[in-house]
């Protein structure tokens, strides 16, 4: 569930004109790809136009490059090549007006350098950038450590945080409200949600697998869109990916909250409950 509204201006209309920049940090194979494919997907659905940038170098299969080639990538493969660009990137946003929504990959990521090396959060504001970071974590302890470690030793917990919980990752044959109920009270998810951050259960999806072997976005699976060389997709798993898009995501959304996002000019999408 959402905190109250987070704003970055004393001028409401400010916020509305001022490009989000919205990054997922954790580490490797904790869903941020999912997740962040889901959001481009379904932002574009609602009108919105984020840009898409992708430095997730190691990840070849589960990809935002999957979504077309209008993801931007960047042209080196090392942290410290991989921040330059981004400052790069972040710079246009200023003149494009653009939101973007950002895959780091896991591990130590570029922007992990750019938090390192410069006062990111205070050159974002004065650019006029607002920064979402959403924490992907599961029922791990090791899941929570990229939060702990930015807070910590880098002070990052910017205004506008939210935990995210993956429901995948949680263990089989345990309720999710209890174990999401465990994860919120880490010491470090404590800190995190006494600052001001916020969190949420991101839904589960099943055959995650399939869809990116077709290379595939979500919405041309549901859709039964044909993939050269690659056989023809059961109707079980489409019709659980389209309940997914229609019902699971979008409540997941709403209860995050339209401040966690990035713009979305139709409004947040419908949750459609029947014949999903």
């Amino acid at each position: 569930m959402a905190s109250a509204t987070i704003t970055d201006a004393a001028d409401p209309t400010e916020l509305v004109t001022r490009p989000t920049l919205l990054v997922a940090i954790g580490r490797q194979r904790v869903g941020k790809t999912t997740f962040l494919k889901s959001l481009a997907e379904i932002t574009a659905q609602q009108g919105g136009r984020p840009e898409i940038w992708n430095t997730d170098s190691m990840n070849r299969s589960h990809t935002l490059s999957s979504l077309g080639p209008q993801v931007l990538e960047a042209d080196s493969m090392s942290p410290t090549g991989q921040a330059a660009w981004l400052e790069g990137q972040i710079e246009k946003l200023v003149e494009s007006r653009h939101d973007a929504i950002l895959d780091i990959g896991g591990g130590w990521t570029a922007m992990h350098e750019l938090i390192r090396s410069s006062p990111l959060v205070a050159a974002l504001d004065e650019l006029g950038v607002s920064l979402v970071t959403i924490f992907m974590i599961g029922m791990e302890n090791a899941d929570i450590d990229y939060l702990q470690d930015l807070q910590e030793q880098h002070g990052f917990l910017p205004r506008r945080t939210a935990i995210v919980i993956n429901e995948g990752l949680l263990p089989v044959g345990i309720d999710t409200p209890q174990a999401v109920s465990q994860i919120l009270e880490n010491e470090a998810v404590l800190n995190a949600l006494d600052r001001g951050a916020a969190h949420g259960v991101f839904p589960a999806i099943n055959g995650l697998k399939k869809i990116a072997d077709r290379g595939q976005s979500f919405m041309d699976f549901a859709a039964n869109k044909p993939v050269p060389g690659q056989p023809k997709s059961s109707v079980f798993d489409r019709l659980r990916v389209n309940r997914w898009l229609k019902r699971d995501v979008p409540l997941f959304l709403r209860d995050l909250g339209a401040d966690y996002l990035p713009r979305m000019p139709k409004g947040l999408p419908d949750v459609v409950m029947e014949n999903v």
